[in-house]
């Protein structure tokens, strides 16, 4: 009886086991599919504020778009883009529907954005047009603040990297560069 009892425990976990198997058939196809994000993550989404030269750069993140008012060459300019699925494991440059798409991927601990038409399967943290994002705590008053910390990878002669703080606050962004000089640090 107590053979009989431990006989059919084991059948029914190998029964189990093998049930859950065919249930989760993992291929090398489906392993290799990663998707794009979604969405901003929620710690991201808001409006910052950059203030340089006497004006007020604003750039907004929602869930599944991004709109920035920029001052440069005495004129205002805006713009916005929307954040798209779509694979990281294949080449996008070719494309020519959703080209101006964004794409999100965490990559070395920074969300980076990219336009589709810059995607390659290879891009990663600081990849020639990428725009990469990470939350970064700051002293303000005697009180730590989030700064939206941008790292953007332009010229691809030399690999420029240009690095900004941009604060919830018009105050914040106005006491951490109060001349309105550009705060704007390249490597």
């Amino acid at each position: 009886m107590k053979l009989t009892k431990m006989m059919g425990a084991l059948l029914a976990s190998v029964g189990f086991g093998a049930a859950l198997f065919v249930a989760n058939p993992t291929t090398d196809a489906q392993a290799s599919a990663k998707m794009s994000l979604a969405s901003y993550p929620q710690k991201f989404q808001g409006t910052w504020y950059y203030y340089q030269g006497g004006h007020y750069d604003q750039y907004t993140i929602g869930a599944q778009q991004t709109s920035d008012r920029s001052f440069y060459n005495k004129k205002w300019h805006s713009g916005s883009s929307v954040v798209k699925v779509t694979a990281l494991n294949k080449d996008m440059n070719n494309i020519k529907k959703g080209k101006d798409n964004d794409l999100l991927f965490m990559s070395k601990g920074w969300l980076v954005d990219q336009q589709w038409q810059q995607h390659h399967k290879d891009s990663a943290f600081g990849t020639v047009g990428t725009e990469s994002y990470k939350i970064v705590k700051r002293h303000y008053k005697g009180k730590q603040i989030k700064s939206l910390y941008i790292y953007t990878m332009w010229n691809m002669g030399d690999g420029e990297a240009h690095l900004q703080h941009y604060y919830s606050t018009k105050g914040q962004a106005k006491a951490f560069n109060p001349t309105g000089a550009v705060e704007d640090f390249t490597n």
